[in-house]
């Protein structure tokens, strides 16, 4: 099975980026050429994002199986997550978030036998964004950091056999977003590492990194 990955994650982590741009643009346009009321309500301090987007292994995930004692063949997936963003002023905000990330499923024939390999994993976090530019600015670039609960779980299956198991590991993500009223884009790196022995067939504790890069789009409502 083929997956997404490098050259073609990057392509379309581009396409994401240029319709996002674009859209940025022409609403800035209505904008500009609107003339809005001269009393405006102030903004909630608080809104409600829900995200999704493309999740590209960076550690030792998308090592093939058979050659690596630590790797699982994980291609390109993606993440879909929710997030209430509390502000703490015109710059600074604060998020507990929910993400579910599935990477691409690692599939073949073993022995005759058709097998099917996959990582995923639940992250519980909270992160912490600073903005740039004033809050009735159109467009505000913003950073992005956080730290999380990561629920790392594997699933290996065959026609004969079942395997699933998990391990909890603190993480520790970083990025940069760009937030366009209620549309944002976000580039975002996780370092997601931990020692068990619960993923080794033969019960050997071992080191595994999950580190993983995210480009995701987000909506809010609320605000």
């Amino acid at each position: 099975m083929r997956y997404l990955t490098n050259g073609t994650a990057t392509a379309v982590a581009l396409a994401l980026l240029a319709s996002t741009l674009l859209a940025v643009e022409a609403d800035a346009r209505v904008v500009l050429a609107t003339r809005g009321p001269s009393y405006h309500a102030a903004p909630s301090t608080h809104e409600i994002v829900l995200e999704g987007g493309l999740a590209e292994p960076m550690g030792d995930q998308d090592e093939p199986y058979f050659d690596s004692l630590v790797g699982f063949g994980s291609g390109t997936g993606y993440q879909l997550g929710a997030r209430w963003r509390q502000y703490l002023g015109e710059f600074f905000a604060v998020s507990p978030v929910f993400q579910y990330t599935r990477f691409g499923t690692d599939t073949g024939v073993n022995g005759g036998i058709p097998y099917y390999r996959r990582t995923s994993m639940y992250r519980y976090g909270v992160d912490f964004h600073a903005f740039a530019g004033g809050g009735g600015s159109p467009m505000r670039l913003f950073l992005t950091g956080g730290v999380a609960l990561a629920n790392n779980r594997l699933r290996d299956e065959d026609d004969i056999s079942y395997f699933q198991s998990s391990v909890n590991a603190p993480a520790y993500s970083a990025g940069i977003g760009l937030k366009m009223r209620n549309v944002e884009l976000v580039g975002e790196y996780t370092y997601n590492r931990f020692d068990t022995s619960k993923f080794d067939p033969d019960g050997i504790q071992r080191s595994y990194n999950w580190d993983y890069l995210i480009v995701r789009a987000g909506i809010s409502f609320g605000r």
